[in-house]
């Protein structure tokens, strides 16, 4: 079998692959952009199972010519920063939205079997231009002409110790023995280790039916309470006019159409819920980490980090 991971050169990508080498009957393909994050992946796998695509998803014809005799396909390219997507909006339009578009409509057109889209809490209800594209593309896929391809999408929550996440901040301020910087202390938001993302993909990829969303049913904290694992010396900030005090990871709508499954919900419209929703799932009325188990999970990130 083969799979293409588009953005695969990422932190996410990056964990997928090594998951994927472990088992035996996958051909993976990785395509991006970057050749140094080429370079540097091939470096760390340096596999015969794996090969190398430079591209653009912003190109039809270049994404179309990368899916020959492709089977699955994990699409992870993105614009991941919200300040960056806010302060370059037609670029993070062109990645998020045309680019993921366009790899949607290339799998189909090549008839791949099934296409896993990663999408995040933030398009749930959303309200900054990042989470907005990802809820768009959301919603192209539930309108779209499928035909053969199974079109599943992923959506969880902050992933610890991801490239650029605030385990890299505050632990590179830690190390310059600078005051962590925390814009708002009270506000919560959901984490969860790149392993249990790379689960949740990888079980969506195996189980996953067309149109259905699969979150992993995250725990919560304050980002005081992750700063706290760093460092008592800390400055805050004040929020950022973006920002919310909190995300929802489903909506009421979702989660009156979901099962539950192991650590997951799975959602389908075709699904009725047992149990009857009132409100939605945010990292407000989530159940929280333990400090224990915050520092466990920046334990875990420290040891085992790409």
């Amino acid at each position: 079998m083969k799979i293409c991971i588009f953005g695969g050169t990422g932190s996410f990508g990056t964990s997928m692959t090594k998951k994927l080498l472990e088992k035996t009957n996958y051909e993976i393909i990785i395509f991006n952009r970057s050749e140094k994050a080429q370079f540097e992946h091939k470096q760390k796998f340096n596999s015969k199972k794996v090969k190398y695509v430079i591209g653009d998803i912003r190109d039809y014809k270049r994404v179309y010519e990368a899916l020959e005799d492709v089977d699955y396909v994990i699409l992870a390219s993105a614009m991941k920063h919200i300040d960056k997507c806010e302060a370059n909006p037609y670029e993070c339009i062109k990645t998020n939205v045309d680019g993921c578009i366009n790899v949607i409509n290339a799998s189909i057109e090549r008839e791949v079997k099934k296409l896993i889209f990663l999408s995040t809490d933030k398009a749930a209800n959303p309200t900054t231009l990042y989470g907005t594209s990802k809820y768009i593309v959301e919603m192209y896929i539930k309108s779209v002409d499928n035909r053969k391809t199974s079109i599943i999408t992923t959506r969880y929550g902050n992933v610890f110790g991801s490239a650029g996440s605030v385990a890299y901040i505050f632990e590179n301020l830690v190390n310059k023995g600078e005051s962590l910087t925390v814009t708002n202390p009270n506000m919560t938001r959901f984490f969860m280790k790149m392993s249990e993302a790379v689960d949740l993909v990888y079980t969506a990829l195996r189980k996953g039916k067309h149109k259905d969303l699969w979150a992993y049913n995250n725990k919560s904290c304050t980002i005081k309470e992750i700063a706290d694992a760093f460092s008592s010396n800390q400055t805050v900030l004040g929020n950022r006019c973006v920002e919310k005090n909190d995300e929802c990871l489903l909506t009421i709508n979702e989660l009156n159409h979901s099962e539950a499954i192991g650590n997951y919900f799975r959602v389908n419209q075709s699904i009725i819920s047992d149990k009857k929703y009132k409100e939605p799932l945010t990292s407000d009325n989530a159940k929280r980490f333990t400090k224990k188990e915050i520092k466990e999970l920046v334990d875990d990130w420290r040891k085992t980090r790409l």
